[in-house]
């Protein structure tokens, strides 16, 4: 069996997400978790809910780009574990149901995409999903693992490779 597109973009973003979760749910447990959905590594940036109401949303665009419509634009930010929680399974949902074929299709399918405001490119589905769309979801990851961290939550690099290597 050989490495896909599908492999490259579909599974890695589904293993990403999966770890988010995992790194909520340390925080979770905490006593301050509450206060932890609006901590931020600094004050202009973007508190622990956007880090997932962007990383689910990137991953959207994704799904949307790779199996030919339009993605769905989730309104408003979740303000509670549970609607992160369901946020995230809902992408999932949608990742699970991507058809390989179609996916591995749209690799070369060049059609506009959003890349920022309200600029639009014409790009193909792998350079969406590896140059934009990817490294987006990878950051915002990133970002809500070290909101935690620095709020105290006794996380690990384990902690980060959960969705992507389940060690339990």
């Amino acid at each position: 069996m050989s490495f896909t597109f599908y492999d490259g973009t579909i599974a890695v973003i589904q293993s990403t997400l999966k770890s988010l979760t995992h790194v909520l749910r340390q925080a979770e447990t905490r006593p301050d978790a509450t206060a932890l959905l609006e901590a931020r590594l600094y004050e202009d940036m973007y508190p622990l809910t956007d880090q997932v109401r962007l990383a689910t949303q990137f991953s959207e665009n994704v799904a949307a780009k790779l199996t030919g419509r339009e993605p769905v634009v989730f309104e408003g930010k979740p303000t509670t574990y549970a609607e992160c929680y369901e946020r995230i399974d809902t992408v999932l949902e949608v990742l699970g149901k991507a058809d390989k074929d179609v996916v591995n299709q749209h690799s070369d399918i060049v059609s506009p995409s959003k890349v920022g405001g309200n600029l639009t490119m014409d790009v193909s589905g792998a350079v969406y999903a590896h140059t934009m769309a990817m490294p987006n979801i990878y950051f915002h990851l990133t970002t809500a693992y070290d909101i935690l961290r620095k709020e105290g939550v006794p996380l690990g690099k384990r902690d980060y490779y959960a969705g992507f290597f389940p060690l339990s």
